[in-house]
């Protein structure tokens, strides 16, 4: 067999940057974005902040991660998916209790399949929340969700002037309008950023996913069907930037307006 090292090179690459550099810049994005967001309200409006403007988010985000849990089959020992912080109050390991809510769950360290599972368990939120936002666009908003679907009907041909036609011709009634942006702010700032335990759940899982998406890219290059395969991935990930490049410009929004709130604020 001969093999195109340059074709299996430039395949890696693609997968790599499709399922590895493309979804890590969106989360480190939106996690940085959502976390400056919930410093401010910390500072501006004291923890319990978080909660009453972020608890759909929150909620979301806790319900991500036991979702994912539960499919790569972890044990859950405990869960909440919303509670109030209680700063004055020391967890079991000595640490302020500032959860706003948690999933705790035990698996068979000796299971590759859910061993890599913490790398989707953990960055769950910043998928799950993005498609609750797509869903509320396509109850609230369907002349808008149908204008998106229709554009991105053709994701590796994406046509951007049609996105704003899209945007500016959608006849949704006003207040479904300003519901949306309402809720969308909500979730941003509730769910969108992945603490420091989700990031590092995630990096127990990564070796083992890098590992598959190379055995099955090399794979599929050596036998002359990588074609299908990448188109396949770019397909799902283009539709998927859309959705979380409206995730990041929310978020961007609702980051810009909390500023300018905590501003008028500290200087009235």
């Amino acid at each position: 067999m001969t093999v195109d090292y340059a074709l299996l090179a430039k395949n890696l690459a693609l997968i790599v940057f499709w399922l590895l550099v493309l979804p890590g810049a969106f989360i480190a994005l939106l996690t940085g974005v959502n976390r400056n967001t919930k410093q401010y309200l910390a500072n501006g409006f004291g923890i319990n902040s978080e909660l009453y403007l972020g608890f759909i988010g929150i909620f979301f985000h806790e319900l991500s991660h036991l979702i994912v849990a539960l499919l790569f089959g972890h044990h859950i020992t405990q869960f909440r998916l919303l509670k109030r912080p209680h700063p004055h109050q020391r967890t079991a390991n000595g640490e302020k209790d500032l959860a706003l809510g948690y999933v705790n769950h035990t698996w068979n360290q000796s299971s590759w399949y859910q061993s890599t599972g913490n790398l989707f368990i953990g960055i769950a939120p910043i998928f799950g929340c993005s498609l609750v936002l797509l869903g509320l666009t396509a109850w609230l908003l369907p002349d808008l969700f149908s204008g998106l679907v229709t554009v991105v009907s053709q994701p590796l041909n994406l046509h951007w002037e049609g996105l704003r036609e899209v945007v500016v011709g959608a006849h949704d009634p006003w207040w479904h309008w300003l519901l949306m942006g309402l809720l969308a702010m909500n979730i941003s700032v509730g769910g969108f950023d992945l603490s420091s335990a989700d990031f590092a759940n995630s990096q127990m899982g990564l070796i083992g996913f890098i590992i598959l998406i190379m055995v099955v890219t090399a794979g599929w290059t050596l036998i002359d069907g990588a074609t299908g395969w990448l188109r396949g991935v770019a397909v799902v990930m283009t539709l998927l930037t859309v959705v979380l490049t409206c995730s990041l410009l929310i978020s961007l929004v609702t980051n810009f307006f909390v500023r300018i709130v905590l501003h008028v604020k500290w200087h009235h």
